[in-house]
């Protein structure tokens, strides 16, 4: 049974992603996540976290793969700065900041976003970056499946992306 938490983004993602009271759990396309943070940005509000994670379902092969690696993780704390953003950064990558390459930061800065509490436009611009780095990630995330589960090209028309969405 999945708990419905309170809070207005909480409510958002729930009624967007449970079904069946509480029993079951959708995972929405890219085009219900991408009206999903559309309805969150509209609600002008934040929460604790918020979690998204992308995987790639075939039902031909029945298989999927969860890209952890590329989940979505924005926090919101009472108080940020650059170094909190730096220490968030590489605490979700599992490097240090300072040892990082240009691609891991940048990465590092659109996947793991901080906000302060009820920063509603930090909030909001980081949920846009974030829908616009999904068609980055999306043709990265497919040639990533089409090497581990050795997609053919017959193979492609039966698999899509989804994502769990998660919040506190």
């Amino acid at each position: 049974m999945i708990i419905k938490k309170e809070g207005v983004i909480n409510d958002i993602i729930y009624n967007n992603t449970v079904y069946h009271n509480g029993e079951y759990r959708i995972y929405p396309t890219l085009s219900q996540l991408k009206n999903l943070i559309k309805e969150i940005i509209q609600s002008k509000a934040t929460t604790e976290c918020i979690r998204v994670t992308p995987f790639y379902n075939n039902a031909k092969l029945n298989q999927q793969i969860e890209f952890d690696e590329y989940m979505f993780y924005m926090e919101c704390r009472e108080h940020v700065d650059d170094k909190s953003v730096e220490n968030h950064i590489g605490l979700c990558i599992d490097k240090k900041y300072v040892d990082m390459n240009y691609e891991e930061i940048r990465l590092g800065k659109i996947l793991f976003p901080l906000c302060k509490n009820k920063d509603t436009e930090t909030y909001k611009k980081s949920l846009e970056v974030y829908v616009e780095f999904l068609y980055e990630l999306i043709p990265r995330l497919m040639e990533i499946s089409k090497s581990k589960m050795e997609l053919k090209d017959e193979d492609l028309a039966f698999g899509y992306f989804c994502f769990e969405v998660q919040s506190e």
